[in-house]
């Protein structure tokens, strides 16, 4: 079973004509895209994720809705073609594949590694304090920022997020492994601040499937 968490993470391969900006300019930019999603205490979206696994040589799409709620609340709905559901509550991750009849509970820590996008988008991270900045591009009306972890043991080659350049709205990313693997999910219909029930982060076990438990007992 795909674990999708992988995802997300993110955002766009950079195959336009760009600019790069001195590294005072890219910090600066990198500070303002830090602080206006600092300042998102919850996040709506539809999104689209194309995950490329280099072994088949081969992209798979899915589409789906993202809610998230700081600090580390997260839902992830995937649909076709391998329909899934992600959801965090802080401690707890549950990946529930309807179609395997499969429930996979994940402590939270197992995730969010130090040097993973994921703690960024869960409003638990800081960039500079687990990337270096390697340049800021611009574009028409967009910043693509692109990072290296920190970390030499990192399982990251590299990291890009994608920001709207009118307000540092982020509006997706892109994970590299250094397998060759590529994941690169885009927002669309944007919602900010917005609430969000505390319920929709609450993962209630299906009846009838079967459960993994990758927790350590009490």
């Amino acid at each position: 079973m795909k674990k999708k968490f992988i995802f997300l993470l993110f955002l766009l391969i950079l195959g336009y004509r760009t600019h790069a900006w001195p590294l005072s300019s890219e910090q600066a930019t990198v500070n303002a895209i830090q602080k206006k999603f600092e300042s998102v205490l919850t996040f709506k979206a539809d999104f689209e994720q194309k995950a490329y696994v280099k072994m088949i040589n081969r992209t798979e799409i899915t589409r789906g809705t993202v809610q998230i709620k700081k600090p580390g609340k997260m839902k992830w709905v995937y649909e076709s073609p391998d329909p899934q559901i992600l959801v965090s509550n802080q401690k707890i991750l549950w990946l529930y594949a309807p179609e395997d009849e499969q429930v996979t509970r994940i402590p939270i820590e197992n995730v969010y590694s130090s040097n993973t996008p994921a703690l960024f988008l869960a409003g638990q991270g800081i960039l500079t304090e687990t990337f270096d900045i390697v340049q800021v591009l611009t574009e028409k009306n967009k910043f693509i920022a692109v990072f290296t972890p920190k970390e030499i043991e990192s399982s990251l080659s590299r990291f890009t997020l994608r920001a709207n350049k009118n307000n540092y709205q982020i509006t997706g990313a892109t994970v590299y492994d250094k397998l060759g693997n590529k994941t690169e999910i885009r927002f669309r219909s944007i919602r900010v601040n917005e609430e969000i029930p505390e319920n929709v982060f609450n993962f209630k076990i299906p009846s009838g499937v079967e459960v993994q438990n990758l927790t350590s007992s009490p």
